[in-house]
């Protein structure tokens, strides 16, 4: 180097990358840990370059995002949380569809061979699985209650058809069964129905023994 020449501190970006990341990481929650892993980067470089600039900045950027991390952590939570319990409660909800899709096949074939719908489960042959959670109703005085483990969850069937003004009952032409549950522990009931004839529903038409859901106890 010549004499009186000015020597040039050399460039060294990441450390404002990583402030930068940190600050965004205010509305773009992955923005934070880039940030962290980008000033720790940065800090263990100048360390051992201590000619390098920037180390302000590294732990600037470190200083943010690292108090920003339990906040998102929150967010994500709130938003996670709630989507996993009604993921669950849909998936708890296939036992009820199953079933009385079983129900109403079983209910075809005793027509076919008596001429009319069985009106209570041991002519129609029909059980469900230990572990139920729902109830399942012919009738009012007709009803496979919800297993004893999951009986906690306050579930009064008859009440519930009752209250929705379900016209429950099978004879000649026609039957309309029920199952009602409580998946997610809310006053609300997951109640749906399965008939011998066509019906419409909130997603459209429902052709005879495809279940409805009458009460979706996952949005309510």
């Amino acid at each position: 180097m010549q004499p009186g020449a000015v020597q040039q501190r050399p460039s060294y970006a990441l450390p404002t990358v990583a402030l930068v990341l940190s600050i965004l990481g205010l509305c773009f929650c992955p923005g934070s840990i880039v940030a962290v892993v980008l000033a720790i980067v940065a800090l263990v470089r100048i360390g051992k370059e201590p000619q390098l600039p920037g180390k302000g900045l590294a732990i600037a950027a470190l200083v943010i995002a690292v108090g920003l991390l339990p906040v998102q952590a929150g967010v994500l939570a709130a938003i996670a949380i709630p989507n996993f319990i009604r993921l669950q409660a849909r998936s708890k909800q296939s036992e009820c569809k199953v079933n009385l899709r079983n129900l109403a096949a079983a209910q075809v074939r005793h027509r076919a061979e008596h001429g009319e719908y069985a009106s209570d489960f041991a002519t129609l042959g029909f059980t469900v699985p230990a572990g139920n959670r729902y109830a399942y109703l012919l009738s009012e005085n007709e009803v496979l209650p919800i297993d004893p483990r999951y009986s906690a969850n306050r579930v009064d069937p008859v009440l519930e058809a009752r209250r929705l003004g379900l016209q429950l009952g099978a004879g000649r032409e026609h039957f309309l069964a029920a199952c009602v549950g409580n998946i997610d522990s809310d006053p609300t009931l997951d109640v749906w129905t399965v008939s011998s004839d066509d019906r419409s529903g909130p997603e459209g038409d429902v052709p005879a023994g495809r279940p409805r859901n009458d009460v979706n106890d996952v949005v309510e």
